[in-house]
C-alpha cells in the first residue's frame, strides 16, 4: 500500500499543534479552580484556603515578606482584582491571648531583630524554618506600626486593605512570651474572580481548538495524500 513521507511542514504543524494543546492544559486547569474556588471555597464573601497549622518554640511567627506593588505583582492586588484579604488565626488553646499584625516588613524587622521566631516561607505547604534568638523586649500590640492588627483571645481576625510596599504578617502571644501553636486560613474578597476563570476557560478552549484542529487537519492531509500515491 502507498504510504506519504511526513514532510518538514506537517511535522512542524503537528509540533506546533502538540505545544497549543499543551499551553491550554494548564489554563483550563487554572479556570476550572478558579470557579470551584469561586462557588465552594466561599466564608462570608471570601475565597477562603484550608486551614493550616504551624508552631513554633520561639515569640513569632512570621511570613516571608510579601511585595505589591512591584513589577508583574501590582495586578494581583488592584481593586477590580483583590479587594481585602483576611487571615483567621486560631491558637490551639482556647483561652490564649494571641496577637496578629501586619506590617512594613522594614519595621517588622527591626521589631524582631535578635527575636528566636518561624518563618513560614511558604503557607500552602507548610514550609517553615527558624531563626535563633532571644525573647521579644516588647509586647506586640505596643507597638505603632501595624497597618492592621488584632489582639486578645481565642480566634483572631486580621482584616486589610492591600496597599503598595513590603508587608509581613506576625502571629505573636499577647504578652510576647515564646511558644506557639495556631491554626490559620487565608481569604480575599476577589470580585473579577468569575470574569478571570472565564478568561481563562475561554483561552485554554481557543488554544486547544486550535491545537486539536492543526493535529487533525494535518494527518487528515497525510492520508489524503497517502491514498493517491
Amino acid at each position: 500500500m502507498p504510504t506519504a513521507r511526513w514532510t518538514g511542514s506537517s511535522v512542524t504543524a503537528i509540533v506546533v499543534g502538540c505545544l497549543l494543546v499543551f499551553v491550554a492544559l494548564p489554563l483550563l486547569g487554572a479556570g476550572g479552580t478558579a470557579l470551584w474556588a469561586h462557588w465552594t471555597q466561599r466564608d462570608d464573601g471570601y475565597a477562603t484556603t484550608d486551614v493550616q497549622h504551624f508552631s513554633t518554640d520561639g515569640s513569632a511567627l512570621t511570613a516571608v515578606p510579601t511585595e505589591l506593588g512591584r513589577a508583574g505583582t501590582g495586578w494581583l492586588y488592584a481593586p477590580g482584582v483583590l479587594d481585602t484579604v483576611r487571615m483567621r488565626v486560631t491558637p490551639a488553646d482556647p483561652g490564649s491571648d494571641l496577637f496578629v499584625g501586619i506590617g512594613p516588613s522594614a519595621d517588622v524587622d527591626r521589631y524582631l531583630a535578635g527575636v528566636a521566631r518561624t518563618v513560614i516561607s511558604d503557607f500552602w505547604t507548610n514550609s517553615t524554618y527558624a531563626i535563633d534568638g532571644g525573647t521579644a523586649l516588647a509586647p506586640p500590640a505596643a507597638q505603632a506600626f501595624w497597618a492592621a492588627s488584632s489582639n486578645g483571645a481565642g480566634t483572631r481576625s486580621l482584616v486589610w486593605q492591600p496597599t503598595n510596599g513590603s508587608w509581613t504578617v506576625v502571629v505573636m502571644n499577647a504578652d510576647g512570651r515564646p511558644g506557639i501553636h495556631v491554626a490559620a486560613d487565608l481569604g480575599a474578597t476577589i470580585p473579577a474572580l468569575p470574569w478571570i476563570a472565564v478568561g481563562l476557560l475561554v483561552a485554554g478552549g481557543v488554544f486547544a481548538a486550535g491545537g486539536i484542529l492543526l493535529i487533525v487537519s494535518t494527518v487528515r492531509r497525510r492520508s489524503v495524500s497517502a491514498s493517491t500515491a
